[in-house]
């Protein structure tokens, strides 16, 4: 009579390999939203840049020029005389904190005008302009 041995082994889900790989991407979700550069823009449709370089990462203070004129600084409509002591503020809140603006392409170019004659009248003169990158040309083959 012939015996067969069995030579196979319960086959076992190991779930601390599992944990693991879930730690690592909550610990990159985290990060990357740490991270990312923060940029308060209300519903405006921004310029397309093509001389642009992205944003440096880190703490921003963003000032807004809708279509209709109005004035936002991080995401709070704010009076034209009230902005310099606002972007002040969370600049003392955020020691370091970068100046972005962004204007509606919609917008009035006077509009926007003023609004840089008003920074740089109230020594806020160093700022980024906010736009959307231009699409990659494609290669020629």
């Amino acid at each position: 009579m012939r015996h067969s041995r069995r030579s196979s082994v319960d086959v076992r889900f190991e779930m601390a390999p599992l944990i693991d790989v879930i730690f690592l991407l909550l610990i990159y979700f985290i990060f990357v939203l740490v991270v990312m550069v923060r940029a308060d823009i209300l519903d405006v449709r921004l310029p397309t840049l093509s001389a642009g370089t992205p944003a440096e990462r880190g703490v921003a203070v963003t000032i807004v020029l809708d279509r209709e004129g109005r004035l936002f600084v991080n995401g709070e409509e704010t009076p034209r005389n009230g902005l310099a002591a606002r972007v002040r503020d969370l600049r003392a809140e955020h020691p370091g904190a970068k100046l972005f603006v962004a204007a509606d392409e919609g917008g009035r170019t006077s509009d926007v005008l003023a609004l840089i004659d008003l920074l740089a009248a109230e020594g806020l003169g160093e700022f980024q302009l906010l736009g959307t990158p231009e699409a990659a040309e494609e290669p020629q083959p």
